[in-house]
């Protein structure tokens, strides 16, 4: 071999791996300078077809759970519906490929490069070309080492993007949550209050960070004032959105009109198939009361039936209509009333306390409440130890079991 031969193939192995280092380098700045991932692959693509002059190529990547197929070119087919997963699974190391191959994916490629990860599977290349006649020998053979740690260094940037994305949108959504839970505790949440003529307190637990229960006391005066208790259907967010929804309407046709229990009802069931179109309901119970006839007037819409607990006998609140947005129009509305005496005390709740289990599977049920109602309340001295003796009695009966649904009660008592 003389001198010259020796020193061009000198040259053009410095010129190979200067243009690697370069290369390298593009792509090492290109991930520090946070470039996007569309970014990213067009610059790896620009480096295969263009740099190394590798003439098919396809490739495939994993972005989260989904397998994606953002390069592909030099080829008719279309890659992109390609079950990656039974395709290339069993595959950990490169493989040469040949004309002999039994897959129609392979036609046409020369060599197979896996990414994995820490036994998980990144990313597949697979690349063909034309013989180089200049140098006599394939880019493929030359740069395969180069092109798999590319491969390699791109994969590995485009899931820690996706991570990282994931991870800043999880930050977001647990910021906002955290704020909506503030907005819904001020809404709704637990404490007491005592207006002339009423002792009033409430408790509220949300499943999740949000929940779709709610109730509410307004005193109208020491003569006359409106309760309510909720459930939207369903948990989480979109029911959070629905009982912020339901009880700012509902505030309004308190304050801005001329209304009765059964306008309530029917307004309200507008308003809910107006939002959700049929797709979430809410049962409700509402009522007045009336101090100077001592009448508590009510409409039970398809909700729990409060308990009133009066001179030693318990009475179950049923009268009314179905949920509120079950129906394009309610096909009917039964007020009841039932005359209170001084110091009977009303107990409103959602199923979260009512339908909680114990290890048997048992519920807590209605006569669970009623016993307790029956042994408390000649003793009660605060409508607040009311609330503690209810939910004491409920986490001793569910024992080890989680709150399986938002659990929300209002305990009233009339003076």
């Amino acid at each position: 071999m003389t001198r010259n031969v020796q020193s061009e193939r000198l040259q053009e192995k410095l010129k190979q791996r200067d243009y690697k280092l370069k290369a390298l380098l593009e792509i090492t700045n290109a991930i520090n300078n946070n470039f996007s991932t569309t970014q990213l692959l067009e610059e790896f693509r620009d480096i295969l077809e263009n740099r190394l002059l590798i003439k098919r190529a396809v490739f495939f990547t994993k972005i989260g759970d989904e397998w994606l197929c953002p390069i592909q070119y030099g080829v008719e087919q279309d890659f992109s519906s390609i079950d990656v997963r039974s395709t290339f699974g069993d595959i950990r190391d490169m493989k040469w490929l040949t004309n002999n191959n039994e897959e129609e994916v392979y036609a046409g490629f020369d060599l197979l490069i896996p990414v994995f990860r820490e036994e998980r599977p990144l990313s597949y290349i697979i690349i063909g070309d034309l013989e180089d006649e200049a140098l006599k020998m394939s880019p493929i053979i030359k740069h395969m080492r180069f092109i798999q740690t590319l491969a390699n260094i791109i994969s590995v940037a485009i899931e820690n993007k996706f991570l990282f994305e994931q991870s800043l949108k999880q930050e977001r959504v647990k910021t906002e949550l955290a704020l909506a839970a503030e907005m819904q505790a001020l809404m709704v949440g637990s404490g007491t209050q005592n207006p002339d003529g009423f002792e009033v307190a409430t408790f509220y637990k949300p499943h999740q960070e949000v929940g779709g229960d709610f109730c509410d006391f307004i005193p109208f005066s020491a003569d006359e004032a409106f309760m309510c208790v909720a459930d939207v259907s369903g948990k989480g967010v979109s029911a959070a959105f629905l009982m912020a929804n339901v009880q700012a309407h509902l505030r309004a046709l308190l304050e801005h009109t001329e209304w009765t229990l059964e306008s309530i009802a029917i307004e309200l069931n507008k308003k809910v198939i107006e939002t959700v179109k049929g797709d979430r309901f809410v049962t409700m119970f509402m009522a007045y009361f009336h101090r100077p006839t001592r009448t508590l007037h009510y409409i039970n819409a398809g909700h729990n039936p409060p308990v009133v607990w009066d001179r030693g006998q318990i009475h179950v609140l049923e009268s009314g209509t179905v949920g509120i947005g079950m129906l394009d129009t309610l096909p009917f509305i039964n007020k009841g009333e039932i005359t209170l005496s001084p110091n009977a005390s009303l107990v409103c709740y959602t199923d979260g306390v009512i339908e909680i289990e114990n290890a048997h599977q048992d519920e807590y049920g209605y006569e669970r409440l009623g016993e307790l109602l029956l042994a408390k309340c000649p003793k009660l001295h605060h409508v607040q130890d009311l609330v503690g003796n209810i939910m004491d009695a409920v986490d001793e009966h569910r024992g080890d079991n989680a709150y399986f649904d938002d659990t929300a009660l209002l305990c009233c008592r009339f003076k």
